[in-house]
């Protein structure tokens, strides 16, 4: 059960992590889109876009987070390798963000960088950090 909630912390701090960055690139891309423009006018606030951002990202994130923390329960005793505490889990978790961000990486040039950083982002947040979270959970005893 460890892995599970291991899974949802990560899922947060993923939330976390991508709201600022999200919201700023929205900021940047109401300027040169005019959807984005009749979408997110001048004078709509910053500060509201990013609460409903935040709200929209923590609820999918931490979803995908207990999906992965079941992931890494059935996977429960897997070998160590790359650093990770369950290399299987890991190389399963960057395959999966590199199928989902492989489209976006070769048809949207311009989101490019920001694809495969987040790709990395989650492959570390996720790939990494969850099994090591459950390792130091105190949650089972």
């Amino acid at each position: 059960m460890a892995e599970v909630f291991a899974g949802l912390v990560t899922g947060y701090a993923m939330a976390v992590l991508t709201t600022p960055l999200l919201s700023i690139w929205l900021a940047r891309l109401r300027v040169e889109s005019v959807l984005m423009a009749r979408l997110l006018p001048e004078g709509a606030s910053a500060v509201s876009m990013s609460l409903i951002l935040h709200g929209a990202l923590a609820m999918f994130w931490t979803g995908a987070g207990l999906i992965l923390g079941l992931v890494l329960l059935g996977m429960r005793g897997a070998g160590e390798a790359l650093g990770s505490l369950n290399a299987p889990y890991t190389l399963f978790v960057a395959g999966l963000f590199i199928a989902l961000g492989a489209p976006l990486v070769a048809l949207l040039p311009p989101l490019r960088r920001a694809t495969l950083a987040g790709i990395l982002l989650a492959v570390l947040v996720f790939g990494w950090l969850t099994p090591y979270l459950a390792e130091w959970s105190t949650f089972d005893s």
